[in-house]
């Protein structure tokens, strides 16, 4: 095993080096995307509150006490991700006994990946969130057969550092601490892990809460929470064949007219050309939408003046969505949760499939941090090999039904009957938490590629390794 650990550690290395080099050189600048822009301007304000997390501003604001090059911060965030692969790897060869292929496939899902290489470019939080799920989930399957104090305080840590960046760590702690009272821990540890674990997020809730009113000034912890609950309950009554008068109570008169007009206006264009037909983000972040407090408002994501606008209405927004959801509850699920479902299993590509948003040139904010000479960017790549994420939706259809047919496979043979208990039990932790991503992605808001590439890691991990206990198991019945 050690020579293994030093030959797979020097090779991860090297090819981390290779992909960055020659990656670099065809794309000399990060890739930006509207989210990068509200991440930046967190960094340099220093801001402790904003529409999202500020953890991964804290990242580009700790990167930036050393320098402003932004090869430099796409470098730590690569090598980063790199890390954290390497520690979920070595956890996973921990489990059961791992055949050449398998080990093979594995490692070049983790670090030959050209989504990793592609996301790692991008001024964003995704694939920090990546590595420090790798280390979250890797800890809970070493916490049920190494009960370790230090491990779980460690993990706490991790799991308080997870929820500073995405709000998809909402679900983190329901895992863990499932996970946590399954373990081979005293009562008293169990009761006081929870309690730690509260502590540390409900003061880290108080704390975002009272950055909130101090930065955009509304009370809240999230004001996107309101945007995303609106954006979802209007994109599904914009669908709506027939929208018979709704007499809204008073306080909603203001906005449910906007969207009354708005969706007025669209009546002559075909659902498939309207701008609102993807099931995306349309009804947040784009200038023309009726939420949008501003209409015609530029830079919507680095205007401080528009945030604290829609900070402003973000309660009156997510009461909006919630109504219209009590109103329609059907359509609702027909026109949202119905598709989302099944977008998380063909999710779209979405910002991998193009560079900088199509632009050749960046916001202010990107070019005052960077300190670039000028707000032009370029490429030497003719972004032709951008096609090949394309291919990534059937991928994860793919990798679904490769875990789905391996789990069935798995109890065909009594699997198990002769598993590894480690094994046996980062299945299940495994299983439940894609079963608990996937009831929540496809309720808070719309899936896409990038959201997904986390689970397509386990999902290629537990897929081979079920298939490859199975062939074994079968190998041994033939001889």
């Amino acid at each position: 095993m050690r020579m293994h650990f030093k030959r797979y550690v020097y090779l991860a290395m090297f090819t981390m080096l290779l992909q960055f080099v020659v990656f670099k050189y065809f794309y000399p600048f990060p890739n930006f995307m509207q989210d990068s822009y509200n991440y930046l301007r967190s960094a340099y304000t220093n801001a402790d509150a904003n529409l999202w997390p500020v953890g991964y501003a804290k990242l580009i604001r700790f990167v930036g006490f050393f320098t402003h090059w932004d090869t430099a911060l796409i470098f730590v965030q690569f090598c980063f991700y790199h890390i954290c692969a390497l520690y979920f790897f070595f956890t996973i060869l921990e489990l059961t006994t791992v055949g050449k292929w398998a080990r093979r496939i594995i490692f070049a899902f983790l670090f030959l990946n050209p989504a990793i290489l592609y996301l790692s470019n991008y001024v964003t939080s995704d694939v920090y969130f990546i590595g420090i799920s790798l280390i979250w989930i890797s800890q809970l399957f070493k916490l049920v057969y190494q009960p370790s104090k230090w491990l779980l305080a460690v993990h706490l840590l991790i799991l308080l550092l997870a929820y500073t960046v995405r709000y998809h760590a909402l679900i983190y702690p329901v895992v863990s601490i499932t996970v946590i009272v399954f373990c081979p821990f005293s009562v008293r540890v169990k009761v006081m892990s929870g309690l730690i674990m509260a502590g540390m997020i409900g003061g880290f809730m108080l704390y975002t809460t009272s950055q909130s009113e101090k930065v955009m000034g509304t009370r809240q912890f999230s004001a996107f929470s309101g945007w995303q609950m609106a954006n979802n309950a209007v994109h599904a009554y914009a669908h709506m064949q027939q929208r018979p008068p709704l007499d809204v109570p008073p306080q909603f008169a203001v906005v449910h007219h906007k969207v009354s007009v708005y969706l007025d206006s669209l009546q002559h264009i075909p659902m498939s050309q309207r701008p609102d037909a993807p099931l995306m983000a349309f009804y947040l972040w784009d200038v023309t939408s009726p939420l949008q407090p501003s209409p015609g408002a530029v830079n919507i994501a680095d205007n401080p003046v528009h945030l604290r606008q829609m900070a402003a209405v973000a309660p009156l927004y997510n009461d909006y969505g919630k109504y219209l959801i009590s109103q329609y509850p059907v359509p609702y699920f027909k026109y949202f949760l119905l598709p989302n479902f099944f977008q998380y299993a063909y999710p779209p590509v979405e910002n991998l499939g193009v560079y900088n948003d199509g632009r050749d040139t960046v916001w202010p904010i990107a070019q005052t941090w960077f300190r670039y000479s000028s707000n032009k960017i370029h490429t030497v790549s003719n972004k032709q090999e951008l096609v090949l994420f394309q291919y990534y939706p059937a991928l994860m259809t793919f990798i679904i039904l490769l875990f789905i047919s391996g789990w069935i496979a798995y109890y065909r043979v009594s699997g198990p009957s002769f598993a590894d208990m480690r094994f046996r039990s980062a299945l299940r932790i495994g299983t439940f938490y894609w079963i608990v991503h996937y009831g929540f992605s496809v309720l808070a808001s719309p899936v896409v590629l990038r959201y997904q590439l986390f689970n397509m890691i386990l999902g290629v991990v537990f897929g081979v390794l079920l298939w490859g206990l199975v062939f074994k198991t079968s190998l041994k019945k033939v001889f």
